[in-house]
């Protein structure tokens, strides 16, 4: 998934690479989090303007997990710094506004 590498490889950069580690750990604890208790985070306010149920779960104050739920699975469809503005996530995820 590019959204996350893009967040990896910028928490190299500025923290090095044991932060990196650490902060896929915590995405993937998250991630797990979710696959039992899908249901636990919040639409987001823009999935009406997209269509698409999109949920977000924080998991740490500057990472957001964005994500939509099918039948009986979830799909992660961006992993997202939180500065990043909605319509430049949208934006790159495909959506158009």
């Amino acid at each position: 998934m590019l959204s996350l590498a893009e967040v990896l490889e910028y928490t190299i950069l500025e923290h090095g690479e044991r932060q990196a580690l650490k902060l896929r750990k915590q995405v993937m604890s998250a991630v797990r989090r979710l696959s039992t208790t899908p249901y636990i985070a919040a639409v987001e306010p823009y999935s009406e303007k997209v269509g698409v149920e999109l949920r977000g779960y924080l998991v740490i104050p500057r990472i957001k997990i964005i994500y939509s739920i099918d039948e009986s699975h979830i799909n992660i469809e961006y992993i997202k710094n939180t500065f990043l503005s909605d319509e430049t996530m949208l934006d790159r995820m495909g959506y158009i506004l």
